[in-house]
């Protein structure tokens, strides 16, 4: 079987989306939500979870917030949360500063079972740093150990409050370091985080379960953590216009204790009884 017939039964669109995805890619005419409604755009995960926390910081009164990618590889995800900035930006007025945390020199070692070395190992997804750079318009790297990196990022570089992260680090060891970001001062958050795990859905030889990996790390980190929780978005994939498997895979980072939780964003105040 050709590699373009693969790609064609592996993602059963109708004729007339794949019709419009080409058209679009060639003349860019759909507006952005329609784009992320039917898939055209590359990454529209991405582009959800930025979208929603734009409107989130906009409601709450920022004109800025941060997108954080923990893993970046060799960066065509960060290049991705870039041109859907652009887009978030001309949809909401709202400014999204981009950071990539990476080690920049491919994975860490697996400590042990739990980091799934069935499925990585040292060195895997290693970067070119020197070419990445050049390909980026906006992002910053943060470049080192994600335990230290994280610890530091805040206090270092003062960035915008956080509305998203991307978590793509693969292990858990790793994820559960990066985890720091939400004990950091609450002015560096939004109240709710949008997050998007990419190592939680998949086959059996995946095996992704609650007792290693990505799984594993948010359930230890709800069962330590009192004030803060990570759930995810019930119900997401009956939103939409085409139900994928990436909405089983957005969470939102719950801040209970921040100053703006309890504030009022919903436009919704009254219900009057319907005309007889």
């Amino acid at each position: 079987m050709s590699t373009c017939a693969e790609r064609i039964l592996a993602n059963p669109m109708p004729i007339r989306l794949r019709a419009l995805r080409f058209l679009d890619r060639r003349f860019n005419f759909l507006p952005y939500q329609a784009k992320l409604n039917y898939n055209i755009i590359e990454r529209p995960h991405y582009g959800h979870c930025l979208l929603q926390a734009a409107l989130l910081a906009k409601k709450l009164g920022h004109s800025w917030f941060s997108a954080i990618e923990f893993g970046v590889a060799g960066g065509n995800g960060l290049m991705a949360l870039e041109a859907h900035a652009e887009y978030v930006k001309r949809e909401t007025g709202v400014n999204v500063a981009i950071y990539g945390f990476d080690t920049g020199n491919g994975m860490p070692p697996p400590l042990d079972y739990r980091d799934l070395p069935y499925l990585w190992q040292s060195d895997d997804f290693r970067m070119d740093l020197e070419k990445l750079k050049k390909r980026l318009t906006c992002a910053k790297l943060i470049l080192g150990p994600v335990g230290e990196t994280v610890a530091e990022f805040c206090h270092s570089e003062m960035p915008p409050p956080i509305g998203f992260i991307a978590f793509d680090l693969d292990y858990y060891s790793s994820t559960a370091a990066a985890f720091q970001i939400f004990e950091q001062e609450s002015v560096y958050l939004l109240p709710r985080v949008v997050c998007y795990f990419d190592d939680m859905v998949g086959d059996v030889d995946w095996a992704y379960n609650e007792f290693t990996g990505e799984l594993l790390a948010i359930k230890e980190f709800n069962e330590t953590h009192n004030d803060t929780k990570l759930a995810p978005v019930q119900g997401l994939r009956f939103g939409q216009k085409l139900p994928q498997l990436w909405h089983e895979q957005i969470f939102v980072a719950h801040l209970f204790k921040h100053a703006d939780y309890c504030r009022p964003i919903s436009a919704l105040t009254q219900l009057p009884l319907a005309a007889e």
